[in-house]
């Protein structure tokens, strides 16, 4: 029996213009009063996500940073892993150089060097922006997670050097083609999914999960019902083999499956 619905954001669980529908918002408010815990697990960070649940208008547990921090439904701390400070400047100085977009997810604020208006045009639907700054004077205490934007062909000598000099250290990801993310060793949706369900007193065949990227992969193959969005990369759908397909993030896809295979049998 099913207890908890998690649900990767974009992709996924918000459209083409990086909103949620209103037959998912109706959707989620009809599970939740079916007696289903929802959460959203994402590689956006917290104030972003926190703006975004708030148009659910029910109670949403969130998975934040690719699992570096995660919130209670009332937005408490519960769990955060830093990268730890040497290995900051480290991957600071070995991603100079490079023709990419570089973030910064510190604490409660999300840090850019230069404008990308198409990046800040996709948090457009919960307001939350990046601030500028200089890297090489930055204060490397709390950070959650770094993550470039660019085409796949210039990340990927970044992707290589990264994992060569720190990829026994560091959670080294692409979650699409475009962005390539690094936290903390340990850190992932995984991770912090398992460690909540421990809590929680709810068993890996009591999940079902939603997701679209590779930083999902490990999260769909804990949870005893996985589900893949049919506009996920194919080579994902390959690494979980026993997921079922949802319709595409475009045609509300988690929506539809919940309605169908979820609530229709609640």
């Amino acid at each position: 029996m099913i207890k908890l619905v998690v649900i990767d954001l974009d992709g996924t669980l918000l459209n083409a213009e990086h909103q949620l529908g209103a037959k998912t918002i109706e959707t989620l408010q009809a599970t939740h009063a079916a007696g289903y815990e929802v959460m959203i697990a994402t590689g956006r960070h917290f104030q972003d996500v926190y703006l975004l649940a708030q148009q659910l208008q029910i109670p949403v547990s969130l998975i934040t940073s690719n699992g570096a921090r995660v919130h209670d439904c009332r937005g408490q701390l519960l769990y955060e892993n830093h990268i730890p400070q040497q290995l900051v400047e480290k991957v600071i100085e070995l991603s100079s150089g490079y023709s990419v977009h570089r973030n910064i997810y510190q604490g409660d604020v999300w840090l850019v060097e230069e404008e990308n208006k198409p990046l800040l045009d996709i948090h457009h639907a919960s307001g939350f922006g990046y601030q500028l700054t200089d890297f090489t004077h930055i204060d490397p205490q709390h950070i959650d997670k770094f993550y470039f934007n660019a085409t796949h062909e210039k990340l990927q000598p970044l992707e290589q050097k990264l994992q060569q000099a720190l990829g026994d250290q560091l959670y080294i990801t692409f979650t699409t083609e475009i962005y390539l993310e690094v936290m903390n060793k340990g850190v992932s949706k995984a991770t912090a999914l398992s460690q909540l369900c421990q809590v929680k007193g709810i068993e890996a065949s009591e999940v079902i999960a939603f997701g679209d990227g590779f930083n999902d992969v490990g999260m769909l193959q804990w949870v005893g019902h996985p589900v893949i969005m049919e506009n996920a990369n194919p080579k994902l759908k390959q690494q979980v083999v026993n997921a079922n397909i949802a319709k595409s993030n475009v045609e509300e896809g988690v929506a539809d499956y919940l309605l169908n295979h979820v609530l229709k049998n609640s």
